[in-house]
Protein backbone atom coordinates (compact mmCIF):
# COMPACT_ATOMS: atom_id res chain seq x y z
CA UNK A 1 0.00 0.00 0.00
CA UNK A 2 1.36 3.35 -1.00
CA UNK A 3 0.62 7.07 -0.79
CA UNK A 4 1.89 9.03 -3.81
CA UNK A 5 2.37 12.77 -3.42
CA UNK A 6 1.54 15.45 -5.94
CA UNK A 7 4.44 16.84 -7.99
CA UNK A 8 6.46 19.31 -5.91
CA UNK A 9 4.67 18.40 -2.68
CA UNK A 10 7.56 16.44 -1.19
CA UNK A 11 9.73 19.45 -0.25
CA UNK A 12 8.84 19.39 3.44
CA UNK A 13 9.31 15.64 3.60
CA UNK A 14 12.78 15.97 2.08
CA UNK A 15 13.67 18.44 4.83
CA UNK A 16 12.63 16.00 7.52
CA UNK A 17 9.10 17.24 8.29
CA UNK A 18 7.23 14.13 9.52
CA UNK A 19 3.65 14.84 8.46
CA UNK A 20 1.98 14.44 5.08
CA UNK A 21 -1.23 16.43 4.73
CA UNK A 22 -4.25 15.22 2.79
CA UNK A 23 -3.97 18.02 0.23
CA UNK A 24 -0.43 16.90 -0.68
CA UNK A 25 -1.58 13.46 -1.84
CA UNK A 26 -2.10 12.68 -5.53
CA UNK A 27 -3.34 9.12 -5.13
CA UNK A 28 -3.51 6.20 -2.73
CA UNK A 29 -2.52 2.78 -4.07
CA UNK A 30 -4.09 -0.28 -2.50
CA UNK A 31 -6.84 0.04 0.07
CA UNK A 32 -5.21 1.08 3.34
CA UNK A 33 -7.38 1.64 6.37
CA UNK A 34 -6.81 4.16 9.11
CA UNK A 35 -3.89 3.00 11.24
CA UNK A 36 -2.24 0.91 8.53
CA UNK A 37 1.42 1.36 7.62
CA UNK A 38 1.90 2.71 4.09
CA UNK A 39 4.82 3.56 1.84
CA UNK A 40 5.32 7.26 1.08
CA UNK A 41 6.42 8.06 -2.46
CA UNK A 42 7.13 11.20 -4.48
CA UNK A 43 5.43 11.76 -7.82
CA UNK A 44 8.50 10.36 -9.60
CA UNK A 45 8.35 7.16 -7.56
CA UNK A 46 11.11 8.01 -5.08
CA UNK A 47 10.38 6.20 -1.82
CA UNK A 48 10.72 8.25 1.35
CA UNK A 49 9.84 5.54 3.84
CA UNK A 50 6.87 4.35 5.89
CA UNK A 51 4.19 6.04 7.94
CA UNK A 52 0.82 5.59 9.62
CA UNK A 53 -2.11 6.31 7.31
CA UNK A 54 -5.35 8.07 8.24
CA UNK A 55 -8.30 8.16 5.86
CA UNK A 56 -10.08 11.22 7.28
CA UNK A 57 -7.58 13.32 9.19
CA UNK A 58 -5.98 16.44 7.75
CA UNK A 59 -2.71 14.78 8.78
CA UNK A 60 -3.00 11.90 6.33
CA UNK A 61 0.33 10.22 7.06
CA UNK A 62 2.60 10.37 10.12
CA UNK A 63 6.15 9.42 9.23
CA UNK A 64 7.75 6.44 10.98
CA UNK A 65 11.00 5.47 9.26
CA UNK A 66 12.98 6.18 6.08
CA UNK A 67 13.55 2.43 5.63
CA UNK A 68 10.82 1.13 3.28
CA UNK A 69 11.77 -2.44 4.21
CA UNK A 70 11.36 -1.93 7.96
CA UNK A 71 8.93 -4.10 9.92
CA UNK A 72 6.85 -2.05 12.34
CA UNK A 73 6.80 -4.60 15.14
CA UNK A 74 7.79 -5.01 18.78
CA UNK A 75 11.51 -4.81 17.97
CA UNK A 76 10.96 -1.51 16.13
CA UNK A 77 9.14 0.10 19.05
CA UNK A 78 11.54 -1.36 21.62
CA UNK A 79 14.44 0.32 19.86
CA UNK A 80 12.64 3.67 19.87
CA UNK A 81 11.77 3.37 23.56
CA UNK A 82 15.29 2.30 24.53
CA UNK A 83 16.75 5.25 22.64
CA UNK A 84 14.34 7.65 24.35
CA UNK A 85 15.10 6.20 27.78
CA UNK A 86 18.86 6.44 27.22
CA UNK A 87 18.59 10.16 26.45
CA UNK A 88 16.63 10.86 29.65
CA UNK A 89 18.95 8.81 31.83
CA UNK A 90 21.93 10.67 30.39
CA UNK A 91 20.28 14.06 30.83
CA UNK A 92 18.83 13.59 34.32
CA UNK A 93 20.96 10.95 35.99
CA UNK A 94 19.22 9.44 38.99
CA UNK A 95 16.09 11.57 38.56
CA UNK A 96 13.11 9.42 37.62
CA UNK A 97 10.59 12.08 36.69
CA UNK A 98 10.70 13.24 33.09
CA UNK A 99 8.94 13.07 29.76
CA UNK A 100 10.03 9.68 28.51
CA UNK A 101 8.56 10.07 25.01
CA UNK A 102 7.89 13.37 23.25
CA UNK A 103 5.91 12.29 20.17
CA UNK A 104 7.54 12.91 16.77
CA UNK A 105 10.73 14.14 18.40
CA UNK A 106 11.29 10.58 19.65
CA UNK A 107 10.00 8.86 16.52
CA UNK A 108 6.71 7.79 18.12
CA UNK A 109 4.05 9.91 16.42
CA UNK A 110 1.48 11.73 18.52
CA UNK A 111 2.50 9.89 21.68
CA UNK A 112 3.43 11.35 25.08
CA UNK A 113 4.71 9.11 27.87
CA UNK A 114 5.63 10.72 31.19
CA UNK A 115 7.45 9.02 34.02
CA UNK A 116 6.91 9.81 37.70
CA UNK A 117 9.05 7.24 39.46
CA UNK A 118 7.19 3.93 39.31
CA UNK A 119 4.14 5.40 37.57
CA UNK A 120 3.86 6.14 33.86
CA UNK A 121 1.24 8.14 31.97
CA UNK A 122 0.07 7.41 28.44
CA UNK A 123 -1.29 10.12 26.10
CA UNK A 124 -1.86 9.44 22.41
CA UNK A 125 -3.21 11.57 19.55
CA UNK A 126 -2.34 9.18 16.71
CA UNK A 127 -4.74 6.44 15.63
CA UNK A 128 -1.97 4.13 14.43
CA UNK A 129 -0.13 4.35 17.73
CA UNK A 130 -3.34 3.91 19.72
CA UNK A 131 -4.00 0.69 17.80
CA UNK A 132 -0.62 -0.59 19.00
CA UNK A 133 -1.04 0.62 22.56
CA UNK A 134 -0.99 -2.78 24.25
CA UNK A 135 2.19 -3.74 22.42
CA UNK A 136 3.91 -0.57 23.61
CA UNK A 137 2.60 -0.92 27.16
CA UNK A 138 4.02 -4.45 27.23
CA UNK A 139 7.40 -3.04 26.24
CA UNK A 140 7.20 -0.34 28.89
CA UNK A 141 6.50 -2.97 31.53
CA UNK A 142 9.52 -4.98 30.36
CA UNK A 143 11.84 -1.97 30.33
CA UNK A 144 10.75 -0.13 33.48
CA UNK A 145 8.57 -2.48 35.57
CA UNK A 146 6.16 0.35 36.50
CA UNK A 147 3.75 -0.02 39.37
CA UNK A 148 1.01 1.54 37.25
CA UNK A 149 0.37 3.01 33.81
CA UNK A 150 -2.31 5.70 33.80
CA UNK A 151 -4.14 6.91 30.71
CA UNK A 152 -4.41 10.71 30.33
CA UNK A 153 -6.28 10.99 27.07
CA UNK A 154 -8.64 13.73 28.24
CA UNK A 155 -7.54 15.88 25.31
CA UNK A 156 -9.91 17.26 22.67
CA UNK A 157 -7.19 16.92 20.00
CA UNK A 158 -7.84 13.16 20.01
CA UNK A 159 -11.11 13.80 18.24
CA UNK A 160 -9.21 14.95 15.13
CA UNK A 161 -7.96 11.38 14.74
CA UNK A 162 -11.33 9.87 15.58
CA UNK A 163 -10.32 8.85 19.10
CA UNK A 164 -12.49 9.27 22.21
CA UNK A 165 -11.41 11.23 25.27
CA UNK A 166 -10.81 8.99 28.27
CA UNK A 167 -8.87 8.71 31.49
CA UNK A 168 -8.16 5.79 33.77
CA UNK A 169 -5.74 3.10 34.92
CA UNK A 170 -4.45 0.93 32.08
CA UNK A 171 -2.03 -1.34 33.90
CA UNK A 172 -1.13 -2.11 37.50
CA UNK A 173 -2.40 -0.37 40.61
CA UNK A 174 -2.50 3.36 41.22
CA UNK A 175 -2.93 4.17 44.91
CA UNK A 176 -2.83 7.94 44.69
CA UNK A 177 -0.30 10.76 44.28
CA UNK A 178 3.34 9.95 43.59
CA UNK A 179 6.10 11.86 45.36
CA UNK A 180 8.91 13.40 43.31
CA UNK A 181 11.86 15.55 44.39
CA UNK A 182 13.02 18.48 42.27
CA UNK A 183 16.07 20.48 43.34
CA UNK A 184 15.53 19.32 46.91
CA UNK A 185 11.82 20.26 47.04
CA UNK A 186 9.19 17.55 47.36
CA UNK A 187 5.97 17.47 45.35
CA UNK A 188 3.10 15.02 45.43
CA UNK A 189 1.89 14.49 41.86
CA UNK A 190 -1.61 13.23 41.11
CA UNK A 191 -1.20 11.77 37.64
CA UNK A 192 -4.87 10.80 37.40
CA UNK A 193 -6.58 14.00 38.55
CA UNK A 194 -3.88 16.67 38.27
CA UNK A 195 -3.38 19.19 35.48
CA UNK A 196 -1.90 17.82 32.23
CA UNK A 197 -0.30 14.55 33.39
CA UNK A 198 0.13 15.78 36.95
CA UNK A 199 3.06 18.21 36.84
CA UNK A 200 4.59 20.75 34.47
CA UNK A 201 7.76 18.84 33.65
CA UNK A 202 8.83 21.27 30.93
CA UNK A 203 9.67 24.05 33.44
CA UNK A 204 12.09 21.94 35.50
CA UNK A 205 15.18 23.91 34.40
CA UNK A 206 13.56 27.28 35.02
CA UNK A 207 12.15 26.75 38.51
CA UNK A 208 15.62 26.61 40.16
CA UNK A 209 16.74 29.70 38.20
CA UNK A 210 13.83 31.69 39.59
CA UNK A 211 14.18 30.21 43.09
CA UNK A 212 17.81 31.26 43.37
CA UNK A 213 16.71 34.88 42.93
CA UNK A 214 13.78 34.67 45.34
CA UNK A 215 15.55 35.01 48.70
CA UNK A 216 14.03 37.81 50.82
CA UNK A 217 11.75 38.84 47.93
CA UNK A 218 7.97 39.13 47.78
CA UNK A 219 6.96 36.68 45.07
CA UNK A 220 3.77 36.43 43.02
CA UNK A 221 3.35 33.08 41.23
CA UNK A 222 0.56 33.51 38.65
CA UNK A 223 -1.07 30.41 37.13
CA UNK A 224 0.69 28.59 39.96
CA UNK A 225 -0.98 25.19 39.47
CA UNK A 226 0.41 22.82 42.12
CA UNK A 227 2.93 25.41 43.28
CA UNK A 228 6.06 24.49 41.33
CA UNK A 229 7.62 27.94 41.02
CA UNK A 230 6.14 29.47 44.17
CA UNK A 231 6.93 26.69 46.61
CA UNK A 232 10.46 26.32 45.33
CA UNK A 233 10.90 30.08 45.83
CA UNK A 234 9.53 29.75 49.38
CA UNK A 235 11.92 26.89 50.09
CA UNK A 236 14.81 29.09 48.97
CA UNK A 237 13.97 31.88 51.40
CA UNK A 238 11.40 34.14 49.76
CA UNK A 239 9.97 36.65 52.25
CA UNK A 240 6.42 35.87 51.10
CA UNK A 241 4.87 33.96 48.20
CA UNK A 242 1.41 34.69 46.77
CA UNK A 243 0.16 31.73 44.69
CA UNK A 244 -2.64 32.55 42.27
CA UNK A 245 -4.63 30.04 40.21
CA UNK A 246 -8.24 29.57 39.14
CA UNK A 247 -8.30 25.88 40.16
CA UNK A 248 -9.31 25.10 43.74
CA UNK A 249 -8.09 21.46 43.45
CA UNK A 250 -4.70 22.69 42.21
CA UNK A 251 -4.51 25.16 45.08
CA UNK A 252 -5.35 22.43 47.55
CA UNK A 253 -2.53 20.32 46.13
CA UNK A 254 -0.20 23.34 46.49
CA UNK A 255 -1.16 23.63 50.17
CA UNK A 256 -0.42 19.94 50.67
CA UNK A 257 2.95 20.33 48.94
CA UNK A 258 3.76 23.28 51.21
CA UNK A 259 3.03 21.15 54.28
CA UNK A 260 5.02 18.27 52.80
CA UNK A 261 8.09 20.53 52.72
CA UNK A 262 7.50 22.00 56.18
CA UNK A 263 7.11 25.51 54.79
CA UNK A 264 5.83 28.31 57.00
CA UNK A 265 2.23 28.79 55.84
CA UNK A 266 2.18 32.31 57.26
CA UNK A 267 4.59 33.25 54.46
CA UNK A 268 2.24 31.85 51.82
CA UNK A 269 -1.01 33.15 50.33
CA UNK A 270 -3.21 30.71 48.41
CA UNK A 271 -5.49 32.69 46.12
CA UNK A 272 -8.17 31.01 43.96
CA UNK A 273 -9.23 33.48 41.29
CA UNK A 274 -9.21 34.26 37.58
CA UNK A 275 -5.63 35.42 37.13
CA UNK A 276 -6.34 38.00 34.43
CA UNK A 277 -8.95 39.71 36.60
CA UNK A 278 -7.01 39.40 39.87
CA UNK A 279 -3.89 40.98 38.37
CA UNK A 280 -5.92 44.06 37.45
CA UNK A 281 -7.38 44.19 40.96
CA UNK A 282 -3.92 43.99 42.50
CA UNK A 283 -2.75 46.88 40.33
CA UNK A 284 -5.77 48.93 41.38
CA UNK A 285 -4.99 48.17 45.04
CA UNK A 286 -1.43 49.42 44.66
CA UNK A 287 0.12 46.05 45.49
CA UNK A 288 3.82 45.51 44.80
CA UNK A 289 6.02 42.44 44.44
CA UNK A 290 9.74 41.96 43.92
CA UNK A 291 9.48 38.92 41.65
CA UNK A 292 6.55 37.80 39.51
CA UNK A 293 6.21 34.53 37.59
CA UNK A 294 3.76 34.30 34.68
CA UNK A 295 3.35 30.72 33.45
CA UNK A 296 -0.07 30.70 31.77
CA UNK A 297 -1.71 27.88 29.82
CA UNK A 298 -1.52 28.00 26.04
CA UNK A 299 -3.61 31.04 25.15
CA UNK A 300 -3.23 30.17 21.44
CA UNK A 301 -4.23 26.58 20.76
CA UNK A 302 -3.88 27.29 17.02
CA UNK A 303 -3.15 30.19 14.68
CA UNK A 304 -6.82 31.19 14.56
CA UNK A 305 -6.61 32.01 18.27
CA UNK A 306 -3.54 34.25 17.93
CA UNK A 307 -5.28 37.62 18.15
CA UNK A 308 -7.02 36.74 21.41
CA UNK A 309 -3.79 35.21 22.71
CA UNK A 310 -1.79 38.38 21.99
CA UNK A 311 -4.27 40.45 23.93
CA UNK A 312 -4.18 38.04 26.88
CA UNK A 313 -0.36 37.97 26.98
CA UNK A 314 -0.27 41.77 26.76
CA UNK A 315 -2.78 42.10 29.55
CA UNK A 316 -0.94 39.89 32.04
CA UNK A 317 2.52 41.23 31.24
CA UNK A 318 1.40 44.88 31.47
CA UNK A 319 -0.23 44.18 34.84
CA UNK A 320 2.82 42.31 36.12
CA UNK A 321 5.18 45.13 35.16
CA UNK A 322 2.92 47.63 36.93
CA UNK A 323 3.14 45.51 40.09
CA UNK A 324 6.95 45.55 40.06
CA UNK A 325 9.12 48.39 41.36
CA UNK A 326 12.29 49.36 39.45
CA UNK A 327 14.74 46.50 39.91
CA UNK A 328 11.94 43.95 40.23
CA UNK A 329 12.08 40.67 38.31
CA UNK A 330 9.61 39.28 35.80
CA UNK A 331 9.76 35.62 34.74
CA UNK A 332 7.35 35.27 31.84
CA UNK A 333 6.58 32.23 29.71
CA UNK A 334 4.46 31.10 26.79
CA UNK A 335 3.65 27.50 25.88
CA UNK A 336 1.59 28.50 22.81
CA UNK A 337 3.27 26.77 19.89
CA UNK A 338 1.40 28.96 17.41
CA UNK A 339 3.06 32.05 18.91
CA UNK A 340 6.74 32.06 18.00
CA UNK A 341 9.53 33.48 20.13
CA UNK A 342 9.97 36.70 18.15
CA UNK A 343 6.27 37.48 18.42
CA UNK A 344 6.27 36.77 22.15
CA UNK A 345 9.24 39.11 22.65
CA UNK A 346 7.40 41.82 20.73
CA UNK A 347 4.48 41.46 23.14
CA UNK A 348 6.77 41.80 26.16
CA UNK A 349 8.54 44.84 24.71
CA UNK A 350 5.19 46.42 23.86
CA UNK A 351 4.03 45.77 27.42
CA UNK A 352 7.11 47.53 28.79
CA UNK A 353 6.50 50.56 26.59
CA UNK A 354 2.90 50.70 27.75
CA UNK A 355 4.10 50.79 31.36
CA UNK A 356 6.91 53.22 30.56
CA UNK A 357 9.85 51.17 31.72
CA UNK A 358 12.95 49.54 30.35
CA UNK A 359 13.83 45.85 30.59
CA UNK A 360 17.09 44.03 31.10
CA UNK A 361 17.21 40.39 29.98
CA UNK A 362 18.79 38.15 32.61
CA UNK A 363 17.95 34.69 31.28
CA UNK A 364 16.19 33.02 28.39
CA UNK A 365 15.17 29.39 28.26
CA UNK A 366 13.24 26.80 26.34
CA UNK A 367 12.36 23.13 26.65
CA UNK A 368 14.54 20.71 28.64
CA UNK A 369 16.21 17.69 27.00
CA UNK A 370 13.22 15.43 27.69
CA UNK A 371 11.17 17.68 25.37
CA UNK A 372 13.56 17.65 22.40
CA UNK A 373 12.84 19.88 19.42
CA UNK A 374 12.78 18.24 16.00
CA UNK A 375 14.57 20.89 13.96
CA UNK A 376 12.47 20.27 10.84
CA UNK A 377 9.19 20.44 12.77
CA UNK A 378 8.28 23.79 14.35
CA UNK A 379 5.33 22.19 16.13
CA UNK A 380 7.74 20.48 18.54
CA UNK A 381 9.13 23.85 19.71
CA UNK A 382 6.57 25.50 21.93
CA UNK A 383 8.04 26.75 25.23
CA UNK A 384 9.45 30.28 25.54
CA UNK A 385 10.78 31.54 28.88
CA UNK A 386 12.38 34.89 29.75
CA UNK A 387 13.59 36.47 32.97
CA UNK A 388 13.71 40.27 32.87
CA UNK A 389 14.63 42.98 35.32
CA UNK A 390 12.47 46.09 35.27
CA UNK A 391 14.64 49.17 34.79
CA UNK A 392 14.03 52.61 36.23
CA UNK A 393 14.76 54.37 32.94
CA UNK A 394 11.62 56.13 31.80
CA UNK A 395 10.52 55.77 28.22
CA UNK A 396 7.44 57.32 26.57
CA UNK A 397 4.43 55.01 27.00
CA UNK A 398 2.54 53.74 23.99
CA UNK A 399 -0.90 55.33 23.61
CA UNK A 400 -3.84 53.25 22.50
Amino acid sequence: MRVVLKPGKDKLLRRGYPWVFANQIHRVEGRPRTGDVVEIAAADGTLYGLGFYHERSQIAVRFLTPDPEATIDAAFFRQRLERALALRETAFGDSTHYRLVFSESDGLPGTIIDRYGEVLTWTCLCYGMEQRRDLILDLLEELLQPRAIVERNDNSLREKDGLPQQRGILRGRYDGPVEIVEDGVRFRVDVLEGLKTGFFLDQRLHRPVVARLARDRRVLDVFSADGGFGLMAAARGAAHVHLLDISEPAMQRARENARLNGLDLSRLTFDVANALDRLGELVAQGATYDLIVLDPPAFAKSKRHLDDARRAYQRINISALRLLPPGGLLATASCSQALDEDEFLKIIHYSARRVGCGLRLLYRGTQPPDHPVLEAMPETHYLKFFLFQKMADEVPPVRQ
